[in-house]
């Protein structure tokens, strides 16, 4: 509770400091007024002084809200000689954003990350993982501008490139990912849009603040019609504890009728990494197919890494390959098939079945990992609670000793609160 008053008295007083006064121009400068054209606002003619911001509550014309998450994750993982561990979550976000003026916004985001009880690691070690550590943290801190085709944002803020794969948010964990970051984006030219930003540092699932990542990510987008788009990215790590990744990679994506698809590939100096989807809707029920190639090797030149990504929504819920970021000697194969139908509007229901295979032999394991069957129903109870119920079940091919990969078993059940 100390720390959940702590959050909220953090953020009630950044959200009261003034803003910063605006700079004055030198007094020998020789600017006329007159001269400024509409292309050109008169920025410092039409901002108001510290005082009449402060007088006409300006503070008040933004929005503020919060949202609470209680969350029960059920992990048995036979891979290691652990209890099973039942953890009791709860996640409470307070956040703030201020009305745009002049093209300049701003929004903080404090969260806390509180367990109820101890049975789940590594809280404590004799209980399987569940990766949602204590932890409190501003998730996202920034100022932004929007204006000339541009927008511009500097400070903590969560950064998601194309899908996600290999820049994201980690959406899913209770310490979701953000990045301590200068982020640039234009629209100038029509149908294409150029990003740029520099990350120093994140604010990792662990709870934990990474300083070895540190990358400069460049992205552009070009809409090829009303239904198709492409996008050609490289994200280069400036530091990684003396490890050099830089990926290199392009992406393909769109729609045709009720059809929609996805391809992507990148590269990593001798690895490499292949993505192929396509979904089909009719009258409400999805079926989807799709492969990933993740490339293997003896040499850690030859494993392809997923970076600062969303593993969670690829390799299967059980996150039987997490470590996807770190390089896996022996790659991955991932083919799955997906349905999902919509009983009633508030409702959701999703399944998805995953056959995983080895791309190289490099562990004295050659063949199939396993295959893992998820499923979740997706409920929105009211405007401002939602629920949802998950299940992944991963069993292992085989007794091989050297698939290390054993059957794991996890259950969710969480519920949402926003205000």
């Amino acid at each position: 509770m100390k720390r959940l008053l702590l959050a909220a008295a953090l953020i009630s007083t950044a959200a009261r400091a003034d803003e910063a006064a605006p700079s004055a121009e030198p007094e020998t400068a020789d600017v006329k007024k007159t001269e400024v054209t509409a292309a050109k606002p008169a920025l410092f003619e039409n901002w108001i002084s510290l005082d009449e911001w402060a007088s006409r509550e300006k503070l008040k014309e933004g929005t503020f809200s919060a949202e609470v998450l209680l969350g029960y994750e059920y992990v048995n993982d036979q891979t290691f000689p652990s209890k099973t561990a039942n953890a009791l979550l709860t996640r409470t976000r307070l956040q703030y954003e201020t009305a745009n003026y002049a093209g300049f916004d701003g929004k903080i985001m404090g969260q806390y990350v509180g367990p109820i009880n101890d049975h789940f690691g590594p809280r404590d070690g004799a209980y399987d993982t569940v990766a949602d550590p204590e932890a409190f943290r501003l998730h996202e801190a920034y100022l932004a501008y929007t204006g000339y085709d541009t927008h511009a944002r500097i400070g903590a803020q969560e950064i998601i490139l194309d899908n996600a794969r290999f820049i994201g948010n980690v959406g899913w964990r209770f310490n979701a990912q953000s990045f301590n970051a200068g982020l640039l984006k234009n629209d100038s030219i029509d149908n294409l849009t150029l990003l740029y930003a520099y990350t120093d540092s994140i604010n990792a699932t662990d709870g934990n603040i990474n300083h070895t990542r540190q990358y400069h990510l460049f992205n552009g987008e070009y809409k090829l019609d009303d239904r198709t788009r492409a996008s050609a990215f490289a994200y280069l790590q400036r530091n990684d504890a003396g490890a050099d990744i830089d990926t290199f990679g392009a992406r393909l994506w769109g729609s045709i009728d009720t059809l929609t698809h996805q391809t992507m590939i990148a590269f990593q100096r001798d690895a490499y990494y292949a993505y192929l989807s396509g979904a089909l809707d009719i009258e409400g029920i999805g079926f989807e197919i799709g492969g990933e190639y993740l490339s293997g090797g003896t040499d850690s030149r030859d494993q392809f890494r997923t970076l600062n990504g969303t593993a969670h929504a690829f390799n299967g819920w059980a996150d039987q390959f997490l470590n996807s970021a770190a390089g896996l000697p022996s790659g991955l194969m991932d083919i799955w098939f997906k349905g999902s139908v919509s009983p009633t509007e508030r409702m959701d229901l999703i399944g998805v079945y995953h056959y995983f295979r080895t791309a190289f032999d490099a562990s004295g394991y050659d063949g199939t990992y396993g295959n893992e069957i998820d499923a979740m129903l997706k409920y929105n109870v009211c405007k401002n609670f939602s629920a949802l119920a998950g299940a992944a079940y991963y069993l292992k091919y085989g007794s091989d000793a050297a698939n290390v990969r054993d059957d794991k078993t996890v259950f969710w059940l969480r519920g949402t609160f926003t205000f």
